[in-house]
Protein backbone atom coordinates (compact mmCIF):
# COMPACT_ATOMS: atom_id res chain seq x y z
CA UNK A 1 0.00 0.00 0.00
CA UNK A 2 1.31 3.27 -1.08
CA UNK A 3 1.31 5.95 1.40
CA UNK A 4 -1.28 8.62 0.51
CA UNK A 5 -2.57 11.45 2.84
CA UNK A 6 -6.76 11.54 2.66
CA UNK A 7 -6.67 15.25 1.43
CA UNK A 8 -4.48 14.48 -1.27
CA UNK A 9 -5.06 15.71 -4.41
CA UNK A 10 -5.00 11.79 -5.52
CA UNK A 11 -7.69 10.79 -3.47
CA UNK A 12 -9.91 13.06 -4.46
CA UNK A 13 -10.06 12.94 -8.03
CA UNK A 14 -10.33 9.08 -7.49
CA UNK A 15 -13.44 10.00 -5.94
CA UNK A 16 -14.33 12.36 -8.47
CA UNK A 17 -14.02 9.58 -10.91
CA UNK A 18 -16.17 7.16 -9.20
CA UNK A 19 -18.81 10.35 -8.87
CA UNK A 20 -19.03 10.17 -12.41
CA UNK A 21 -18.65 6.44 -13.04
CA UNK A 22 -21.77 5.81 -10.95
CA UNK A 23 -23.54 8.81 -12.92
CA UNK A 24 -22.87 7.90 -16.07
CA UNK A 25 -23.94 4.03 -15.23
CA UNK A 26 -27.32 4.96 -14.65
CA UNK A 27 -27.59 7.73 -17.24
CA UNK A 28 -26.47 5.23 -19.98
CA UNK A 29 -29.06 2.82 -18.47
CA UNK A 30 -32.04 5.64 -18.86
CA UNK A 31 -30.63 6.24 -22.72
CA UNK A 32 -30.67 2.36 -22.82
CA UNK A 33 -34.05 2.38 -21.94
CA UNK A 34 -35.42 5.33 -24.13
CA UNK A 35 -33.33 4.42 -27.21
CA UNK A 36 -34.97 5.03 -30.38
CA UNK A 37 -33.62 1.92 -31.78
CA UNK A 38 -32.12 -1.88 -30.66
CA UNK A 39 -29.04 -0.41 -32.57
CA UNK A 40 -28.60 2.64 -30.60
CA UNK A 41 -29.42 0.73 -27.27
CA UNK A 42 -26.87 -1.75 -27.90
CA UNK A 43 -24.24 0.98 -28.46
CA UNK A 44 -24.86 2.55 -25.43
CA UNK A 45 -24.92 -0.65 -23.53
CA UNK A 46 -21.13 -1.20 -24.09
CA UNK A 47 -20.52 2.06 -22.27
CA UNK A 48 -23.05 1.16 -19.62
CA UNK A 49 -21.11 -2.15 -19.03
CA UNK A 50 -17.95 -0.33 -19.02
CA UNK A 51 -19.04 2.12 -16.38
CA UNK A 52 -20.09 -0.06 -13.62
CA UNK A 53 -16.59 -2.00 -14.12
CA UNK A 54 -14.33 1.12 -13.75
CA UNK A 55 -16.38 2.30 -10.89
CA UNK A 56 -15.20 -0.98 -9.48
CA UNK A 57 -11.58 -0.32 -10.81
CA UNK A 58 -11.46 2.94 -9.24
CA UNK A 59 -12.77 1.35 -6.05
CA UNK A 60 -9.92 -1.26 -5.94
CA UNK A 61 -7.57 1.12 -6.57
CA UNK A 62 -8.75 3.92 -3.80
CA UNK A 63 -8.61 1.02 -1.51
CA UNK A 64 -4.92 -0.28 -2.67
CA UNK A 65 -4.01 3.15 -1.74
CA UNK A 66 -5.38 3.93 1.26
CA UNK A 67 -6.47 0.39 2.74
CA UNK A 68 -10.35 1.40 2.99
CA UNK A 69 -13.13 0.95 0.83
CA UNK A 70 -15.71 4.13 0.56
CA UNK A 71 -19.31 3.71 -1.87
CA UNK A 72 -20.37 6.77 -3.64
CA UNK A 73 -24.09 7.70 -2.81
CA UNK A 74 -26.34 6.91 -6.05
CA UNK A 75 -26.79 10.23 -7.71
CA UNK A 76 -29.09 11.89 -9.48
CA UNK A 77 -29.39 11.92 -13.08
CA UNK A 78 -30.24 15.06 -15.07
CA UNK A 79 -33.42 14.82 -17.60
CA UNK A 80 -32.78 15.49 -21.20
CA UNK A 81 -35.49 17.47 -23.56
CA UNK A 82 -34.78 15.04 -26.42
CA UNK A 83 -32.33 12.07 -27.02
CA UNK A 84 -30.12 13.91 -29.20
CA UNK A 85 -29.07 16.15 -26.22
CA UNK A 86 -28.23 13.35 -23.96
CA UNK A 87 -26.14 12.03 -26.98
CA UNK A 88 -24.55 15.43 -27.22
CA UNK A 89 -23.48 15.49 -23.35
CA UNK A 90 -22.16 12.14 -23.21
CA UNK A 91 -19.91 12.92 -26.00
CA UNK A 92 -18.69 15.80 -24.11
CA UNK A 93 -18.30 14.01 -20.54
CA UNK A 94 -16.46 10.94 -22.02
CA UNK A 95 -13.81 13.10 -23.47
CA UNK A 96 -13.95 15.07 -20.22
CA UNK A 97 -13.15 11.91 -18.13
CA UNK A 98 -10.52 11.11 -20.89
CA UNK A 99 -8.93 14.10 -19.42
CA UNK A 100 -9.22 13.67 -15.75
CA UNK A 101 -8.18 10.21 -16.17
CA UNK A 102 -4.97 11.55 -17.54
CA UNK A 103 -4.27 13.52 -14.60
CA UNK A 104 -5.17 10.74 -12.35
CA UNK A 105 -2.61 8.13 -14.04
CA UNK A 106 0.32 11.00 -14.50
CA UNK A 107 -0.06 11.06 -10.18
CA UNK A 108 -0.28 7.02 -10.21
CA UNK A 109 2.94 5.33 -8.99
CA UNK A 110 1.87 1.61 -9.19
CA UNK A 111 2.57 -0.02 -13.26
CA UNK A 112 -0.73 -2.27 -11.97
CA UNK A 113 -2.91 1.05 -11.70
CA UNK A 114 -1.68 2.83 -14.13
CA UNK A 115 -2.37 -0.20 -16.32
CA UNK A 116 -5.67 0.03 -15.06
CA UNK A 117 -5.99 3.73 -16.10
CA UNK A 118 -4.90 3.24 -19.28
CA UNK A 119 -7.76 0.47 -19.57
CA UNK A 120 -10.34 2.71 -18.43
CA UNK A 121 -8.75 5.80 -20.58
CA UNK A 122 -9.26 3.91 -24.11
CA UNK A 123 -12.71 2.52 -23.02
CA UNK A 124 -13.49 6.46 -22.65
CA UNK A 125 -12.58 7.08 -26.13
CA UNK A 126 -14.26 4.30 -27.25
CA UNK A 127 -17.38 5.33 -25.59
CA UNK A 128 -16.85 8.70 -27.01
CA UNK A 129 -16.34 6.99 -30.91
CA UNK A 130 -20.02 4.89 -30.34
CA UNK A 131 -21.75 8.04 -28.80
CA UNK A 132 -20.55 10.17 -32.19
CA UNK A 133 -21.96 7.10 -34.14
CA UNK A 134 -25.31 7.27 -32.17
CA UNK A 135 -25.26 11.00 -33.10
CA UNK A 136 -24.63 10.25 -36.72
CA UNK A 137 -27.42 7.75 -36.62
CA UNK A 138 -30.15 10.22 -35.39
CA UNK A 139 -29.14 13.00 -37.90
Amino acid sequence: MDNYDDNSKLLDLLREAMKDERHDYLKYKMMMEAAPSREIADQVRFAHEDEGKHYRMFQKIYRDLTGRTIEIPIPQVEKYENYIDAVKSSINGELEAVELYRDIRSMLNSKKHRDMLFEIITDEQEHATRFVYVFSMLK
